[in-house]
């Protein structure tokens, strides 16, 4: 692995990567690993449109990227414990995103949301979707390793924050989402597209629905970040 490009949608979010990298600089030089960052903006246009443009520009100058990593604060819904069962994504703890769905891109009808695929306009199957969800490839085996510390989810990608429990239902009934977020599903769709290796790593701000500022914890899941990417940048 020689290049990698970590992507985040707002500046606090890279910040913390690139602190890591700093760390880690050296080390990563004398491997001949080179690293760099990218804003992508906020939500799916602007996601698609600098990763793809970003891709393949490196692929035209003859230094393709090995990895792409997607790195953001996030909501959850899997917040609060509940009688006997531990909550899966509470205030400050990472996920690594195994699966990635676009959660509003279909049509409103009378009985509720659905997506293209369940409205017979896209084939769920067709390349590169896996019965509607967009999957990561996994890594080389020794990162896998580094990723198993980190609990896997699902992760939902809209481009209206949920702000309602009528929503938030919805949502959980036809994905059984994890994780919501404004920009992985578009990650997910240009790497596949591209064959090229990547993987979202995502820490909670907050629950998903919960509207109040206040309620939400940003500074501890920016610490969080930073830990976890300097421990993936640690063992490359």
């Amino acid at each position: 692995m020689k290049k990698i490009l970590i992507t985040a949608a707002e500046q606090e979010e890279l910040v913390c990567a690139q602190q890591a990298f700093r760390i880690n600089e050296n080390r990563l030089a004398s491997k001949g690993i080179e690293v760099e960052f990218m804003l992508t903006g906020i939500g799916t246009t602007s996601t698609c449109y600098r990763l793809t443009k970003k891709v393949l520009e490196a692929k035209v100058s003859g230094t393709p990227y090995d990895l792409v990593i997607n790195i953001g604060i996030a909501g959850s819904y899997s917040f609060n414990d509940e009688p006997g069962t531990p909550a899966l994504f509470p205030m400050g703890s990472t996920a690594i995103i195994e699966k990635e769905y676009f959660g509003d891109l279909g049509f409103e009808t009378n009985f509720g949301f659905q997506t293209l695929f369940q409205y017979e306009i896209l084939d769920a199957d067709l390349f590169p979707f896996k019965g509607g969800a967009l999957y990561r490839r996994p890594l080389e085996e020794r990162l896998e390793k580094v990723l198993e510390k980190y609990r896997k989810a699902t992760g939902v990608t809209v481009q209206t924050v949920t702000g309602n429990r009528g929503r938030t239902e919805e949502l959980c009934h036809q994905f059984n989402p994890h994780i919501e977020s404004m920009e992985g599903a578009a990650v997910y769709y240009v790497c596949l597209l591209e064959d090229i290796p990547c993987f979202e790593l995502r820490t909670v701000s907050n629950e998903v629905g919960e509207r109040n500022r206040e309620k939400w914890n940003t500074p501890l899941a920016l610490e969080s970040l930073r830990r976890a990417m300097n421990d993936f940048l640690g063992e490359l």
